[in-house]
């Protein structure tokens, strides 16, 4: 699939304001959405590109989740003997790995996004959260290949599936806004500052353990566990697994306070986007 051709038809200015015109907020969605063809495009060449050349192709999408979850089953099923109740260790940790491969990995190539692209941004004029938003839907495509293997887990460890695995799309909603705000917002200070790049290895790995991952919430203790639950990603991943392997309802509250602060996170980090780039020619 090719190009829009409207994408390649004027150039960037070299005097660019830096507040983001009034003007031009109005229809901002609307002229995104007229680009969703090079959206596509991108996804599609961010797919090809990671997965050139490599003997096993998209199968790493499925193996990486599915290797993380062996190694914590051996970890914490048999040595630390974390005890999860009813469900298994192996797909107990799975439900949650897989949804947060999506979500560190997609914020790790979204931040460098811009600076990936800059023979684009530097050239051509269209709008420039076409490239967040593409390199969070690349990764979509990684998470439902890795929901494949969730099938015959289901059936090995013979869990119900019941009506509230239906649920598990808004929760995947609600993890995607925050995931493309966090992007937006990312992706513009990486190129103001580029320590960006090499703190989000650590903050994700640190906002992985601060979540309940590998680890059921029921292990937090009772005193820490108001402050726990601030985090989104907690409500979000327990969710996951309430809906999916228990057949019970998320806990509404905190699912509602993580739908909340992901909405702000994704409305404050298009904003803060589109006030900074008219300079991101410039600082590339």
């Amino acid at each position: 699939m090719k190009m829009e051709q409207e994408v390649l038809d004027k150039p960037i200015s070299a005097g660019a304001a830096e507040e983001w015109p009034e003007e031009q907020k109005v229809g901002a969605l609307r002229t995104l959405f007229r680009h969703r063809e090079l959206v596509q495009s991108l996804v599609f060449r961010d797919i090809r590109s990671r997965y050139k050349q490599s003997v096993l192709g998209v199968a790493w999408a499925i193996l990486q989740p599915l290797a993380m979850a062996f190694v914590s089953t051996i970890v914490f099923s048999h040595i630390a003997k974390v005890d999860t109740g009813p469900i298994p260790y192996p797909i107990f940790a799975y439900i949650a790995i897989l949804p947060w491969t999506f979500f560190s990995q997609g914020l790790m190539s979204g931040t460098e996004c811009l600076t990936g692209n800059f023979n684009l941004i530097t050239k051509i004029q269209f709008p420039r959260e076409v490239f967040p938003i593409a390199a969070v839907l690349g990764r979509v495509v990684d998470l439902f290949l890795g929901a494949v293997v969730l099938v015959p887990l289901f059936i090995l460890y013979h869990v119900h599936l019941t009506w509230t695995v239906l649920l598990v799309v808004p929760i995947l909603i609600i993890q995607a806004c925050l995931l493309v705000g966090l992007t937006f917002l990312f992706s513009s200070f990486n190129l103001f500052y580029r320590d960006v790049r090499h703190v989000m290895p650590l903050f994700t790995q640190v906002w992985m353990y601060l979540s309940p991952i590998y680890y059921p919430l029921s292990l937090v203790p009772k005193r820490y566990l108001g402050m726990y639950m601030l985090n989104p990603m907690t409500a979000v991943m327990e969710g996951y697994r309430r809906a999916a392997l228990l057949g019970q309802m998320p806990m509404w509250d905190y699912l509602g306070i993580a739908g909340a602060v992901s909405l702000i996170v994704l409305i404050f980090g298009y904003r803060r986007f589109k006030r900074l780039e008219p300079l991101f020619a410039e600082m590339i």
